[in-house]
């Protein structure tokens, strides 16, 4: 399942994408350079699902490199 993480820049995607991913933290504010994107997967009513998450860049610089990677997605989180 291809799921996405948009929003302005600097408000915690990458953050929340590292906890999810690989249950870390870290202070320090990194920007996203175009799109990075992380797999867990989990179980769910008793099956395993692959979730592909992908950590869009929010400055708009990056705005036409990133929307192109909207297609597929099963989900999106603001």
């Amino acid at each position: 399942i291809k799921l996405l993480l948009i929003g302005d820049s600097g408000v915690g995607k990458s953050c929340c994408l590292l906890r999810f991913s690989e249950d870390s933290f870290t202070p320090s504010f990194i920007t996203t350079i175009g799109i990075d994107f992380k797999i867990r997967t989990i179980e769910l009513d008793g099956k395993r699902v692959k979730l592909q998450i992908w950590d869009t860049a929010g400055q708009e610089r990056f705005r036409t490199i990133t929307t192109a990677y909207y297609r597929g997605a099963m989900g999106i989180l603001l």
